[in-house]
């Protein structure tokens, strides 16, 4: 038993530890880099924190020209948003029409519906569209 306990101390520890610390340290090496800014980004917007959302942004943006082409839409989408909540009009509408085009040029998964919706929303919004409500007749008996 006193020999398991050694064994344990002297050749297991070590290696858990060991990539407990590579585990730690790949996580964090995430967040650094461009697209670790714009999955924080997300992240920040979607609970609602949107001061650090813009910071993220900020961070982003330094290396925006390394971001690929869905990092790149959830990037001008997400910050976009951020802006717009923020009181940023001008930058909120720049960033939208910019990753409105983007987006429908890719994928549609690349962004969640509701996100899209908000979007659309917020472009309607910010280039003084006005949307047509139904009216109780355009809802017949089908």
């Amino acid at each position: 038993m006193l020999f398991m306990q050694q064994v344990a101390k002297r050749y297991v520890l070590p290696l858990l530890l060991a990539a407990a610390s590579v585990g730690v340290s790949v996580g964090l090496s995430g967040c650094g880099t461009p697209g670790g800014f714009v999955r924080l980004s997300v992240r920040q917007y979607e609970v609602g924190n949107y001061n650090a959302a813009s910071r993220a942004c900020w961070d982003a943006s330094e290396d925006e020209d390394y971001l690929n082409d869905k990092a790149h839409v959830r990037y001008l989408v997400y910050c976009g948003l951020t802006h717009y909540r923020l009181g940023r009009r001008e930058q909120a509408r720049a960033m939208l029409h910019e990753g409105n085009v983007e987006y429908l040029q890719g994928r549609s998964n690349w962004l969640k519906p509701a996100v899209v919706d908000d979007l659309y929303k917020a472009l309607d919004d910010l280039e003084g569209r006005t949307i047509a409500r139904p009216t109780r007749e355009s809802f017949s008996a089908r």
